[in-house]
């Protein structure tokens, strides 16, 4: 073999061994950056972040709907509340204000005064202080054909319109929220071999109308 052919076969060994190197560099920083980006996700408080941007809102109204014969309207403003529940096909409506709360019956047009009793004012926010520091599971999860992040909590919370006094107590439960991003999407209630999802809307644009009490309602 002559000088010139082992110095070309040396150059091909030498830029061989280069692309290969350059290869393998690519590959690991692809698979550093997939693993980073997944243990990034991971890392994302999604319901502590939820919770804060909700204590620093002025006015939200929080949707929560299983079917038309289950669901809830929750809306605030200005220290104001309204709460529009469907339980079974049975709707109650509340409004929580000034100290009071008020039942509002719109077939008879009255209302009853629940006086000194604010118990849901922030039911939102109570709710989901007393879950954003608990330890979480972090997966992902398609639901309604599409897949979303997910954090799942080990309790059972007021979000659920499962009637739990029907489940037993040795039943383990457990509280999947779904986000879109940063956006909370889907909450699921896993209790034994039950199962309940809920689906969530969330608006920032209450109409103000809701916190106040017709004038021709009559008080019982």
């Amino acid at each position: 073999m002559s000088a010139m052919q082992d110095t070309e076969n040396k150059k091909k060994i030498v830029l061989i061994s280069g692309i290969a190197i350059i290869v393998v560099i690519l590959i690991a920083g692809l698979i550093w950056y997939f693993v980073s980006k997944e243990k990034g996700e991971e890392d994302i408080l999604r319901l502590n972040q939820l919770y804060e941007t909700l204590q620093s809102k002025n006015s939200y109204s929080f949707t929560t709907t299983l079917n038309d014969n289950n669901k809830m309207y929750y809306a605030t403003l200005e220290n104001k509340t309204y709460i529009d529940t469907t339980y079974k096909g049975t709707e109650s409506k509340f409004i929580i204000r000034d100290g009071n709360s008020y039942l509002i019956m719109d077939d008879a047009k009255t209302y009853y005064t629940y006086n000194n009793n604010e118990t849901d004012l922030n039911k939102i926010e109570i709710e989901l202080e007393t879950i954003k520091d608990m330890e979480h599971e972090n997966g992902k999860e398609k639901v309604e054909n599409k897949t979303y992040s997910y954090e799942e909590y080990k309790t059972i919370t007021s979000f659920t319109m499962m009637d739990v006094s029907e489940i037993g107590a040795d039943k383990e439960g457990k509280t999947r929220f779904y986000f879109d991003g940063d956006k909370l999407v889907y909450i699921k209630t896993i209790i034994g071999d039950k199962q309940e999802v809920l689906k969530v809307d969330l608006s920032y644009n209450v109409d103000s109308k809701l916190f106040e009490i017709p004038s021709d309602y009559q008080e019982m």
